[in-house]
Formats: C-alpha cells, structure tokens, sequence
C-alpha cells in the first residue's frame, strides 16, 4: 500500500514537471506570433519557469524538519483499491485537463493568467514537497525499524543456535548420567552379592570354629576318659600279672605303671580253670582294644575299649562275689 502511494506522488510530481516543461514550451512557441503580448513579462515568466522548477527539485532533495508519525490501516479490499485508483486515474484526468487547454489557450491567456500560475505552482509544489518529505520520513522509519526487527530476528537465531547446543548438550549429560546410574546399581547389586557371599563365608567359618570347640572339648574328655582307662589299665595289668603264667611284660611297655596295693584283693585260688582262661582272653581283647584306641583315638575304639574293660572287670567282681 505504501509503495502503491509512493507510485501516485512521483506520477504526480512527474506530471507537474511535465506540465511546467509544456508551459514553458508553449510560451516559446507562442511568442513569435503573438505580437500583443508584452515582451516585458514574457521574459519575467519564462525567468520563473527556471526558478519553480529548481525550487521543486531543491525541496524534494532537502530534508524536511517536520516528523511524521506512523498510523497503521487496516489492509484494504479489492474494492477499495479499485476506487482509489479510479479516483486517482479521475483527478488525473482532472488535472491533465487544464494543463492541455493552458496549452492550448496559452498565447491568448498569458498576460491574465501569469502571476495565478506562479503562485499555483509554488503552492502545489510546496504541499507535494511536505508530503514527499513525510513520506520519506516514513520510510526511513520503517527501514529503521526493519533494521532493528532484523538485529531482533538474528538475535532470536543466535538465541535459538544457542539453546540447541544447550539443549544437545544436556541430552548428552543426561546420557552419560544415565549411563553412570546403570554403572552404579551394577556395582551395588555386585556389593550387596559379595556381602551375602561374606555373610555365608562368615556363617560357615563361625559353624567350623564351633564345630572345632566342640572338637576340641569332645577331645579333652576323650583324653580325661583315656587318663583313666590309662590308670584302670595299669590297675588290672597289675592284678592279673599275678593271675597269667606267661610273659606279660611287652602289653604294659606302653603305660605308667603304678604300685598297687594287693592286700585288699580277693584270693584267686578258688577260681577254676575256665574261668581263669575266659579272664586271660578278656584280658587280651582289652588290651587289643586299648592299643587301637591309641592308633585310632576315636570314639568307635574307645566305645570298644570301654566294653572290653566292663566284660574285664565283670570276672574280678565275679572272683571277688565268689569269695565273699
């Protein structure tokens, strides 16, 4: 629309100086015949023609001091347009009209019409300078402000360029952090595995330690019971020396032997053949079983050994039972 006014003013303005250029040419034209014109004010008006044209040209050239603000219009329809450039084309019409019949009339007219022309042409040249000087105005402010969009939109590019390498780079950090997390839980579910591994290790190293203190008591009183089978042992091997005919003396390398006080024992005297050899052979068996509890020193043997003595000192209760 701007653009579209811009158009009207300079075929406007250019009609003008058409019309000036026209008159003048008339005026020359028209000299030479007509002789009742006066040469006086011939030359005073051809002089002027020079002066309004320089004077159009210098006012559309200069700057203007007035400053025109900006209205916004709707955008017009085509109707609207359509009547303006109809009215523009009949005010065009318009004014073409006497500028063709000054032409015509010129030579007749010139002495009455001199001065009114020369104040029309400053007047109208006057106006159409303000308003080509508002115009100019206007458009430099819309070159300004295009200017300043245009500093606003590369502004909004860098500012758009910039937030997608933010945006990039924190699509990036959130990878990596998401990567790091998916590291961690690893290493945690493998913690938390090692510590039930630890805890199991722990459970059972405590079950042996256990295990190896009840061991270790259980040894203890196997070696208590063996002390004293050990003393019962050296007992009866004192006893049944006097009993056995034969050498006895390699079953009792082994053992601490004591003195034994004999005086209280009952007489064998009385004790028959069979009895004394069901004695010797209880007597060897104990003293077979004693030397494998020594070798094995487990409670299977000492079980044995225990019921080897019993079934030995069955026979010496029984001597004694038959004494009393």
């Amino acid at each position: 629309m701007q653009r579209f006014m811009d158009l009207q003013e300079n075929s406007e303005l250019s009609e003008t100086n058409s019309w000036l250029s026209s008159k003048e040419h008339a005026l020359a034209s028209g000299a030479a015949p007509n002789t009742n014109v006066d040469r006086d004010l011939y030359n005073d008006l051809v002089g002027i023609v020079p002066l309004v044209q320089s004077l159009i040209d210098r006012k559309a050239n200069s700057s203007f001091t007035r400053h025109g603000s900006m209205i916004y219009t709707k955008t017009p329809t085509r109707e609207s347009l359509s009547k303006r450039v109809t009215d523009t084309k009949s005010r065009n019409v318009a004014q073409s009209i006497p500028a063709k019949k000054k032409r015509d009339h010129g030579e007749k007219e010139q002495g009455k019409t001199g001065g009114n022309d020369t104040d029309a042409y400053s007047t109208f040249s006057s106006r159409d300078s303000e308003e080509l000087n508002v115009l100019k105005e206007q458009v430099e402010e819309l070159q300004r402000k295009l200017l300043e969009k245009d500093e606003l939109l590369k502004s909004a590019e860098n500012t758009r360029d910039q937030l997608n390498a933010f945006s990039a780079k924190l699509d990036e950090l959130k990878h990596q952090a998401s990567e790091k997390d998916t590291l961690l839980k690893v290493t945690q579910q493998q913690l938390s595995d090692a510590k039930i591994k630890l805890a199991d290790k722990q459970a059972a190293l405590e079950k042996i330690q256990w295990e190896a203190m009840t061991s270790t008591k259980k040894v203890e009183k196997l070696q208590d019971e063996l002390g004293s089978m050990q003393a019962d042992i050296s007992s009866f091997t004192l006893l049944l020396e006097g009993l056995s005919k034969t050498d006895t003396a390699k079953y009792t390398d082994n053992y601490d032997v004591k003195p034994y006080d004999f005086s209280h024992l009952p007489s064998i005297d009385d004790l028959d053949e069979m009895d004394l050899q069901e004695m010797e052979e209880a007597r060897k068996a104990y003293m077979a079983a004693v030397a494998i509890t020594k070798e094995r020193q487990d409670e299977e043997s000492i079980a044995a050994a225990a019921n080897a003595r019993l079934h030995l000192q069955s026979f010496v209760f029984k001597s004694k039972d038959f004494n009393l």
